[in-house]
């Protein structure tokens, strides 16, 4: 097919499905988005800061691929950074592969572009704060809001509170909520049933961590849940094993939405590349290169636990007989009036697989596949980008996707983990558009207990020593 080699990319889809214009026109739009980052002082004493600055400097560098400045003294620059000690970098050289165009040691000029902020520095009106507290992430008008305590209970917080500030700039930026960057937004990663303004959401400090999981899938939830995952407190990482479970090769338009590729990865396959990421920051890898199906097996000796991002149905269904312990799955929305959402289950479940992940009827795929034809007939901008129509239909029916979309996921999958190994609160279902992070669902299940950890071990925050 002519359209094998054809890149589109999955966030300008966004653009061609609802505005019908041409990849270029989207691409050369999110390249001229400016969008500053300000930084404080204070952000060299907090691992969660530091995770939210480089979450969210990563996403922007896949977002809008352009102007993206850092503002930051040479103090800050010089610090070493914390969340990864063995790489032996200082903040600035964590922060240079997001900013091609080099770091701003220099003064900030209000009213240049978007700006996000990090920590205790001045910041003009229409700035949006980044802050956290606990398990906690804000975001909102620097003018509006103030900085939260900001405690240091584990820095999923500030990976959410990356994802959120990013979320609305895109929102922002793409005409898609008029709230986006004039709202507060405040979400608990410990409660997500409670208003953050709730002292239970604040949660507990992390104590223990996974000594080992599976990643099942390490497309672009996948990268989210390991980079995720290594912002966690590890004392050793080389004492943690994780196993990589994929079958294809990076393409390019996997860069986009993939936290952990780059351009040099294209046509390698993903077990590798993520592998080779991890084990630079001491993490142990086995990589198992086939396909998850019906007949997939964990035995005794393999991690129990597996992070899900399949986004296939009869994949997922494949999980509850593949003799894992616990799972976390999860699924984002694929399309223009959806691609903000995702929807979060743990297995066990209540719900049976079918009812979990069914199958379109009959009826509802012949309505998908007419759409689909409608679409990839009256695009103009389908027809453009080929002259053979099975292949406008496979490019019309490719998903559309956002980094900070599986980031905001992976930070919510990672803390059901986390309260997995801190008897927290266990939930079955989660569902939450980041357009309209107040009509969330969260379906409860009471707590869990020590019995639901039996057969997955644990490393201490504190010292190496295992279960």
């Amino acid at each position: 097919m002519e359209n094998a080699a054809i890149r589109l990319s999955r966030i300008d889809k966004l653009f061609v499905d609802r505005d019908q214009i041409g990849t270029h026109e989207a691409l050369a739009k999110r390249r001229d988005f400016y969008l500053t980052f300000l930084c404080g002082d204070d952000v060299v004493e907090s691992r969660t800061l530091q995770a939210a600055l480089l979450t969210a400097a990563n996403i922007a560098t896949r977002c809008f691929p352009g102007a993206q400045r850092v503002v930051l003294s040479e103090k800050l620059a010089s610090a070493p950074l914390l969340l990864w000690p063995n790489l032996h970098l200082s903040i600035g050289e964590a922060l240079a592969p997001f900013f091609p165009c080099g770091l701003d040691t220099g003064t900030f000029a209000d009213g240049v572009g978007h700006t996000l902020v990090f920590g205790d520095v001045h910041a003009c009106d229409a700035a949006l704060r980044v802050t956290f507290d606990g398990w906690v992430a804000k975001i909102g008008p620097a003018d509006e809001i103030e900085r939260l305590p900001e405690r240091e209970h584990g820095p999923l917080s500030g990976v959410l509170a990356a994802a959120l500030a990013m979320s609305e700039s895109f929102l922002a930026f793409a005409d898609i909520s008029v709230e986006a960057r004039r709202r507060t937004i405040a979400l608990s990663l410990w409660r997500p049933d409670l208003d953050a303004s709730n002292p239970s959401a604040l949660g507990i400090p992390m104590q223990f961590l996974p000594q080992s999981l599976w990643a099942l899938g390490l497309g672009h939830l996948g990268n989210a849940y390991l980079w995720a995952l290594a912002t966690l407190p590890y004392p050793d990482p080389s004492k943690v094993t994780l196993y990589l479970n994929d079958f294809d090769k990076v393409e390019a338009e996997n860069i986009e939405t993939g936290l952990l590729f780059g351009k040099a990865d294209v046509g390698r396959l993903k077990t590798r590349v993520v592998s080779t990421w991890l084990e630079n920051l001491g993490f142990d890898t086995r990589l198992i290169e086939r396909r998850f199906d019906g007949a997939f097996r964990r035995s005794e000796d393999e991690p129990g636990l597996g992070l899900c991002g399949f986004d296939s149905n009869s994949a997922r269904r494949a999980l509850c007989s593949a003799e894992f312990r616990r799972v976390i799955e999860c699924g984002l929305g694929g399309t223009a009036a959806n691609f903000d959402t995702f929807s979060m289950h743990t297995l066990p479940n209540p719900r049976a697989p079918e009812e979990l992940w069914p199958d379109l009827s009959p009826g509802e795929e012949a309505k998908r596949t007419k759409e689909r034809n409608r679409i990839a007939r009256e695009n103009p901008v389908y027809q453009a980008l080929s002259g053979d129509e099975c292949g406008r239909f496979e490019l019309a029916g490719k998903s559309v996707a956002v980094p900070f979309v599986g980031t905001a996921a992976a930070a919510f999958v990672l803390a059901e983990v986390i309260r997995l190994f801190h008897d927290g609160p266990n939930y079955t279902d989660a569902k939450i558009s980041l357009a309209a992070p107040d009509s969330r669902s969260v379906r409860a299940n009471g707590v869990y207990a020590s019995s639901d950890t039996a057969g997955l071990g644990f490393v201490r925050v504190d010292e190496n020593r295992e279960r």
